[in-house]
């Protein structure tokens, strides 16, 4: 049996609030996802939906690793990616340093999931770290 530490976070976002962060001026979303999420979101009917349900779902994997990994540690949002794959489940990837501080602790990218209804996207994410120490524990 796999031994070890679960954690988990969940987010809310209003799809209104992903409507206006898409006719911002200034473009905040260049720095909260990733081209491919944008490129991804471009191709939906309703961007707005994908861009909150991707937001939320980045803000639910962050809480989740937050837990597990040591204080201070920083997530940028850039190095956490939340795609759609082509069967429509999101899934979550993980580079740069942000990979590197996964590895250094035994840890894969949180498991993601994510729902929309009544004007707001709601993502939940669960991280997973393996246990230290023997198997007799």
């Amino acid at each position: 049996m796999d031994r070890g530490t679960y954690a988990t976070g969940t987010q809310l976002m209003r799809i209104t609030r992903a409507q206006e962060l898409l006719a911002s001026a200034n473009n905040p979303l260049v720095h909260l996802l990733t081209s491919a999420e944008l490129a991804q979101a471009n191709t939906r009917e309703n961007p707005a939906e994908y861009v909150a349900g991707h937001l939320a779902a980045k803000g639910a994997a962050t809480d989740a690793l937050d837990q597990l990994l040591p204080p201070g540690t920083t997530i940028d949002p850039l190095e956490l990616e939340t795609l759609d794959a082509t069967s429509g489940a999101p899934t979550c990837t993980v580079r740069g340093r942000l990979a590197a501080v996964l590895a250094a602790h035994g840890m894969k990218p949180p498991l993601i999931s994510i729902t929309n209804e009544a004007g707001a996207a709601l993502a939940t994410a669960v991280a997973w770290a393996h246990a230290t120490g023997s198997d007799n524990a």
